[in-house]
């Protein structure tokens, strides 16, 4: 019984992880903020390009008009012209996929200004 040792306290163990949870969490959230207000960004670039790209077109090349329009127009297509838009396209179809093409019509002209707001 001499060589018995005595049993020794239980040891408290520092445990951090709550800490390093808590530290990558705001991490973690900071991140998507930053991505967020980065695509939000970017979105508002892409609209600002788009809007004068639409300004710069030459209605005197219909065939670019067409193509042109469909591209940048998509951009700022919502609920509120989406059918505008449609309508829009539709008519430039007649302009796309051929050698040559007749020049724009005044009123279509006039449709695509108006869209655009210019």
């Amino acid at each position: 019984m001499n060589n018995l040792k005595d049993i020794k306290s239980i040891v408290t163990v520092p445990d951090d992880s709550l800490i390093y949870l808590l530290i990558a969490m705001t991490g973690l959230v900071l991140v998507g903020f930053f991505i967020w207000k980065v695509i939000k960004i970017k979105q508002n670039n892409d609209r600002k390009i788009a809007i004068e790209k639409l300004k710069e077109l030459d209605f005197t090349d219909s065939k670019t008009v067409a193509y042109d329009f469909k591209r940048y127009a998509q951009i700022l297509c919502n609920e509120e012209n989406k059918a505008k838009f449609e309508q829009i396209n539709s008519d430039l179809e007649r302009y796309k996929y051929k050698k040559h093409v007749a020049d724009l019509e005044e009123v279509l002209i006039q449709k695509i200004k108006d869209f655009i707001h210019v």
